[in-house]
């Protein structure tokens, strides 16, 4: 390994340290600051873009922000999501080549099926894809541990010389890891070792599309 990329590689873990703090409280490493009161969380940030830089045209980078940012607005602010007290749920939405990986909490199946229904009426949804548990909000301990996991398997990944990190998306809720993007089924495999490999994760979900 030259030393080109060797800097490169101690920079980006450098990076991925310097920002850890602006995500620890979002239940999701991919994902900006929390909102207030927020119930949903989008799967684009400035976190998100900065280490995690796909290879993928503008367009296509720019197609899912817009529409990740779209759905995020639509069920925050969906008058059914909000009644009966504004039960408190918690969905992280991220979405990679317009397929949607919906993750986090919500405490009933009307809610649940009500937030397939809004992100499946937008026709560039390619593919939805609910990982949603039936259960109460995660707590601010169990994100930021799922905050810690997402970084340790991003550092892993970068380091790794069998593929390449930035082609991957990591989610993490309550210790389990998603892995998103378009591998080969080999590039997949190893992913999904080297994401088992770091402390505290629970289960890894391939969410990939195969080259």
């Amino acid at each position: 390994m030259n030393g080109s990329l060797l800097w490169l590689k101690s920079y980006k873990r450098i990076m991925l340290i310097v920002l850890l703090p602006t995500v620890v409280v979002s239940g999701c490493a991919s994902i900006p600051p929390p909102l207030p009161a927020t119930v949903v969380a989008s799967g684009i940030g400035v976190g998100y873009v900065m280490l995690q830089s796909h290879k993928r045209t503008l367009k296509e980078y720019w197609n899912d922000s817009q529409l990740d940012r779209i759905i995020t607005r639509h069920i925050n602010k969906d008058v059914q999501l909000k009644a009966n007290g504004r039960t408190a749920i918690h969905v992280n939405v991220t979405v990679f080549n317009e397929v949607i990986l919906l993750t986090g909490e919500v405490p009933t199946q009307g809610k649940i099926s009500r937030i397939i229904d809004i992100v499946k009426s937008y026709a560039k949804s390619r593919q939805v894809i609910n990982r949603i548990e039936l259960a109460g909000k995660s707590n601010i301990n169990s994100r930021a541990n799922d905050t810690l996991i997402t970084a340790q398997v991003r550092a892993s990944l970068l380091d790794s010389e069998e593929i390449d990190g930035h082609r991957i998306k990591v989610v993490t809720e309550r210790a389990n890891v998603y892995l998103m993007g378009s591998v080969t089924k080999k590039e997949a495999n190893f992913a999904a070792q080297i994401a088992r490999s770091v402390s505290g994760v629970a289960r890894v979900v391939k969410v990939f599309e195969y080259l």
